[in-house]
């Protein structure tokens, strides 16, 4: 069972510590994850368990879902059984790879139209053929697909609301707020979390203060976790990260983001970071932002994260992988240790799922 307490998420009544990775390419033109074009699936999935990850954010596209094409670009000889395969199908075997290995699963809905489009600002593109209803039927679809599936423990309604997007105004058209609480209710059945991101790329909840998620019903409200977006200067350069002063810099972003979303943790509404991360090389100014941040989300009790991107072909980021899809990035690998180094563990077993408790 999956809930909150005071600001905390649960599973059987105990607190669910998260050590999550971002691993995308569903929401592509391949349909499928990323780097099996030369590596085996569970090459990639061994990593991340290997590790010390429990969970994957999975991004994945409306388009692939209503039209579930044949997946493109796999490694035939190095995925046997994958090749000519649809792309739900693909998601069917990554989720229960996943859950041989005891991660658990966000469905992410990152993209309106798969390949290289930006998603849309608003969660639904009428005139791309997705509105609201549609949006809606093809989450259901979805929802009814993997209710039972025990390691898919949480979806991500809509990535990164932005530019007409608002928040407890009273638009139905552009209230992110109002669409997310109808989006919950018409997908009742599904048993997990339901992420909502902040407007403005995912950032900003400062009107969650006044409007916060309300669907009329205590079953479903227990179970809504905001889940912010938060990157560095390899990202999005801003003035807040030129602050040379070490003191300084730490106390201007603690100001910043505490009053974007951290207040919310405060408040004891649950918190988990959906988007973080960039290169972080050392000695830069992002690796500066980079430890700066995991010292505030652990200042926070804040550290339920997922880290952007297991992927190396993350443009501004890059992931946790060099270019190869083999070799491990070290820095980034002990950085996101350092903010969460005890993530709750799960073992299939005798048909049970074995609990081991984070801290």
């Amino acid at each position: 069972k999956w809930t909150t307490d005071d600001g905390r998420i649960m599973v059987n009544g105990q607190p669910l510590v998260l050590k999550g990775v971002n691993y995308f390419g569903f929401e592509t033109e391949t349909y499928a994850p990323h780097g099996i074009w030369d590596h085996n699936l569970n090459d990639m999935l061994d990593f991340i368990k290997d590790n010390n990850f429990n969970a994957i954010r999975v991004p994945f596209s409306m388009e692939m879902v209503r039209d579930n094409p044949v997946i493109m670009n796999v490694h035939c000889h190095n995925n046997p059984n994958l090749c000519g395969t649809s792309a739900l199908r693909m998601l069917d075997i990554f989720i229960d790879r996943a859950a041989e290995r005891g991660l658990l699963i966000v469905l992410d809905n990152h993209r309106t139209q798969s390949g290289g489009y930006i998603s849309p600002p608003l969660w639904y593109n009428n005139s791309a053929g997705y509105p609201e209803d549609e949006v809606i039927r093809l989450w259901k679809q979805l929802v009814m697909k993997y209710k039972n599936q025990w390691n898919v423990f949480a979806i991500d309604l809509k990535n990164e609301p932005r530019d007409a997007a608002t928040w407890g105004r009273s638009n139905r058209n552009t209230d992110w707020n109002q669409a997310a609480e109808r989006m919950i209710n018409a997908l009742h059945e599904f048993p997990g979390f339901f992420f909502v991101g902040g407007i403005e790329w995912g950032g900003r909840f400062e009107n969650a203060a006044q409007y916060p998620i309300e669907t009329g019903r205590a079953h479903l409200n227990e179970r809504v976790v905001y889940s912010p977006h938060c990157y560095g200067p390899d990202v999005y350069d801003r003035s807040e990260f030129h602050v040379e002063n070490t003191h300084e810099y730490a106390k201007n972003l603690d100001r910043i983001y505490t009053a974007k979303y951290g207040f919310l943790a405060e408040k004891g509404y649950p918190v988990v970071i959906g988007e973080w991360g960039g290169k972080a090389k050392p000695g830069t100014r992002d690796a500066k932002w980079n430890n700066g941040f995991v010292d505030w989300i652990r200042d926070k009790c804040m550290t339920n994260n997922f880290y952007w991107a297991l992927n190396p072909n993350s443009g501004h980021t890059g992931g946790l992988l060099e270019d190869d899809w083999k070799t491990p990035i070290q820095h980034k690998l002990d950085l996101v240790n350092r903010a969460q180094p005890n993530p709750t563990k799960f073992k299939k077993h005798n048909e049970k799922i074995c609990i081991t408790k984070g801290t």
